[in-house]
C-alpha cells in the first residue's frame, strides 16, 4: 500500500465512525496515546484512544448528533519509513448545535507505523472561517 492509500484508509475509518455516530469506531485509527488538538484549539496531550472514543461519543450524541462529515485527502508524504505527514480537508454538515450548517476544517495528521500497523499519533483540527 502506498502513502496516500494508507492515509486515505485512516480518513475513511474516521469518516465512517463519525457518520455512524460511533465514538469508538472513530477512535480506532488512533495510537494508544496521541497528541490531539480539537476544533477549538484545545490540546489534549497524550490523549488515550479511550479518551478520544469517549469524548467523540459524547459529541456525537449531543451537539453533533445526526451530523455528517466528509474527509478529503489533500496530501500525504512519507517523512521516514515509519512516519507519514498528511493533510485533509473536511466538510461537516450539522443539523443543530454550535456549528449548525455546513462548516469546513483542515486536519493535519502524523501517522506512525508500529508492528506493521499505521496509527494516528498526532491530530490537529482547525476550523476554516467562512469569508
Amino acid at each position: 500500500m502506498d502513502t496516500k492509500e494508507i492515509a486515505q484508509n485512516i480518513l475513511n475509518t474516521l469518516e465512517k465512525g463519525w457518520n455512524n455516530g460511533n465514538g469508538a469506531e472513530f477512535a480506532t485509527p488512533f495510537a494508544d496515546t496521541s497528541e490531539f488538538v480539537d476544533i477549538r484549539g484545545t490540546l489534549y496531550p497524550s490523549a488515550t484512544r479511550q479518551l478520544i472514543a469517549e469524548a467523540h461519543h459524547g459529541l456525537l450524541m449531543s451537539i453533533y448528533k445526526d451530523s455528517k462529515i466528509v474527509y478529503k485527502l489533500v496530501q500525504a508524504m512519507l517523512i521516514d519509513q515509519n512516519t507519514i505527514l498528511a493533510n485533509a480537508s473536511t466538510e461537516l454538515n450539522a443539523p443543530t448545535g454550535p456549528l449548525a450548517g455546513k462548516n469546513a476544517s483542515t486536519i493535519t495528521l502524523v501517522i506512525t507505523k508500529s508492528d506493521d500497523t499505521w496509527k494516528i499519533r498526532a491530530f490537529h483540527n482547525t476550523l476554516v472561517i467562512k469569508q
